[in-house]
């Protein structure tokens, strides 16, 4: 059997074998690139004259989250737009406050659409299996890009 013809059947398989974890994977990213089209938008903020500063906001977003860490901080872009802190807690919980540091809205995103999706995604959603069916996939491509490369060179081998 030629190398071209055992790098074809190696390909082969791989790729169906690989099928269904693949076809998972593609949708899911296609569907996590337009989350944004499922996300409830932000509360708007009330506009005030003279907001707080940064860690004075971040001092009364501490009060409000209690015994909880704050792990992230989106600033607020525009007049309207509130500043908001993530928590690192089981509800997955978001604070909207205004720039005068009122508590404008208190979200809980664990268990929503994005949440589901990404944990398809990476297969963490069954635990240590997925995610090592999601490892052996992405490997599985570099397998499979390297024997389409191999019987790329092969097939000009034979010509040249």
């Amino acid at each position: 059997m030629s190398m071209r013809r055992r790098l074809f059947k190696l390909h082969q398989t791989v790729g169906a074998g690989l099928a269904a974890v693949f076809a998972v994977i593609a949708l899911t990213g296609a569907m996590l690139v337009f989350r944004g089209c499922t996300k409830v938008p932000p509360p708007t903020a009330p506009v005030v004259e003279r907001p707080l500063a940064l860690e004075a906001l971040l001092e009364r977003a501490q009060r409000e989250a209690g015994d909880e860490v704050i792990t992230d901080i989106g600033l607020a872009t525009e007049p309207d737009a509130p500043w908001v802190f993530w928590l690192d807690d089981d509800d997955e919980t978001v604070l909207y406050l205004a720039g005068d540091g009122s508590l404008i809205e208190r979200r809980r995103t664990a268990g929503g659409l994005t949440q589901l999706l990404f944990k398809l995604h990476t297969g963490e959603i069954v635990g240590l299996p997925g995610q090592a069916a999601a490892l052996l996939a992405g490997l599985g491509m570099l397998a499979l890009v390297a024997t389409g490369l191999g019987m790329i060179a092969s097939r000009r081998r034979s010509r040249g």
